[in-house]
């Protein structure tokens, strides 16, 4: 990438705002490099691991469809360890609005065609998000729902983090399709929350494991018809586990849906992604709204 785009990054990086010619140059570098391509912007960074992986997947599962790789930028959030533990907990983090809302900014400056939030859990700033973005941004949550009432569940149960959970994220969207959600009791969600910090962090325990696996059958007693990985690094403790029932692993309904937009392939829905209207689409691009609840946390 020439030094040009790369100053331009940087600048935007540390929040000042890049030349206008600058960030008309990067654009432009970008289309002559990618013209017949659709851009991916990734944010990563929450957690690092899952950020990657779902990087690599989107490339394994385009490459295999095409016999090339696709084009993806990946922004790796820098989350402090603190800001971490107290939104998977159930807690405010203006930290993760700040940091989100720069990388959006970031993708719509370069001019990617679409962005991707591997985090189930920061999906709660999503109608902010996408109120500043004149790039579409897939929602994670959607995509579950579209897969659970493909796989013809009435009634599922959820993992998340606790801040999932209390803001209902799953359970309105799934909700819409007519799906029930089962969750666990308190003392089992405050176990997922810990583990899924635990997971972050690389600090599992031996039986996290088979405490969670006791957690997935208490569901499946109230009636769960299948289990929800409600949180992209649940994956990376549970993907090797015998559940016994159907599992919906939403990093990877994220990927395939990822994937599907840069193949060019129409999906229902596409249409509700970000703003479609050509003039609000410009006014995103010229202004930057005022920052709502989220930002003032």
């Amino acid at each position: 990438m020439p030094a040009k785009v790369s100053s331009m990054i940087k600048a935007m990086r540390s929040g000042c705002s890049a030349p206008a010619q600058e960030t008309k140059g990067a654009a432009e570098w970008m289309k002559l490099h990618r013209p017949e391509t659709r851009i991916l912007g990734i944010v990563g960074g929450l957690g690092p691991e899952t950020g990657c992986i779902f990087c690599l997947n989107i490339n394994i599962k385009f490459k295999a469809k095409t016999g090339s790789q696709p084009h993806l930028i990946l922004d790796n959030l820098p989350i402090t360890g603190e800001s971490e533990g107290r939104l998977i907990r159930g807690g405010a983090s203006g930290e993760h609005f700040r940091l989100l809302e720069e990388s959006i900014a970031l993708f719509n400056k370069v001019e990617v065609d679409l962005i991707a939030i591997p985090c189930n859990t920061v999906h709660v700033f999503l109608p902010e998000l996408r109120h500043i973005s004149a790039v579409p941004i897939l929602s994670i949550l959607e995509e579950t729902a579209k897969e659970c009432k493909k796989l013809g569940l009435k009634k599922v149960g959820l993992l998340a983090s606790t801040k999932t959970v209390r803001e209902k994220l799953h359970e309105n969207e799934l909700g819409k399709t007519g799906i029930e959600v089962i969750l666990p009791d308190g003392e089992e969600q405050e176990f997922v929350s810990g583990c899924i910090v635990r997971i972050i962090n690389r600090e599992t325990k031996k039986d996290d494991g088979q405490m969670m696996l006791g957690i997935i059958k208490n569901l499946e007693k109230k009636g769960a018809e299948g289990i929800v990985l409600g949180c992209t690094d649940l994956p990376l403790l549970v993907s090797k586990l015998d559940m016994g029932l159907p599992v919906v692993n939403t990093t990877a309904v994220l990927e395939d849906a990822a994937v599907g937009f840069l193949l060019g392939q129409g999906r229902d829905g596409w249409p509700r992604l970000g703003r479609q209207d050509a003039e609000r689409t410009a006014e995103a691009r010229k202004t930057k709204p005022e920052v709502g609840k989220w930002g003032m946390i």
